[in-house]
């Protein structure tokens, strides 16, 4: 195992492209077979790397996959950050908002499903994870609550960082439906009813 000091932040094309394959092959022997069941052995070996090669960029597993989660929450950062920017499209239309909201989160999770699965368990065993998706499930929140004050005088609620956390909780399960479990209705029904559940708490 390496020390801190030997770490390479890559510069170099073909260092930057090692640390990819390296990156690519955890993430997706991460989703196969879990991140306690995969070794960096394995992660090398898929990667085509030698272990020796690996270590020069990571510390250890746990560092690879904390890399990996940071990119997960970028993920979700940057689909808000266009929510925002297109908001002027969605100021007097909240169903259209919702629905919005609630397919670009599901694209986020269906890109990632596995590891978003595996994600789960982790939160229960390593802080650092548990700590991470707690801020991204922070950030969330924060930004729903955001983009409802926009809608604020159509609402019949009148404690917004309350309903901003309900709303946020519906959204959410209407997600993790369409995501995580089959269904025998088709998706756009779902999502439909979902919209209308968080329209009716919030008009009334």
């Amino acid at each position: 195992m390496e020390s801190k000091k030997t770490i390479r932040e890559p510069q170099q094309v073909r260092s930057i492209q090692t640390k990819e394959k390296i990156l690519n092959a955890a993430y997706k022997l991460f989703c196969e077979k879990g991140f306690y069941k995969t070794t960096t052995n394995e992660i090398a070996r898929v990667a085509e790397i030698s272990i020796g090669s690996l270590y020069v960029y990571f510390r250890d597993k746990d560092t690879i996959l904390l890399e990996l989660l940071d990119r997960y929450n970028e993920s979700f950062m940057i689909v808000h950050e266009d929510l925002d920017l297109n908001m002027k499209n969605y100021t007097h239309d909240l169903k259209l908002w919702l629905k919005q909201f609630i397919k670009d989160m599901i694209k986020i999770h269906m890109d990632s499903r596995e590891l978003n699965q595996e994600l789960m368990i982790l939160c229960h065993t390593i802080p650092e994870v548990a700590a991470v998706m707690e801020k991204q499930q922070e950030k969330v929140q924060n930004i729903t609550l955001d983009h409802l004050v926009c809608f604020k005088d159509m609402f019949r609620v009148k404690d917004l960082e309350a309903a901003s956390i309900v709303a946020k909780n519906l959204i959410s399960s209407t997600v993790d439906q369409v995501v995580f479990y089959e269904n025998k209705i088709n998706d756009e029904r779902i999502i439909s009813a979902g919209v209308d559940a968080v329209y009716q708490y919030l008009i009334g």
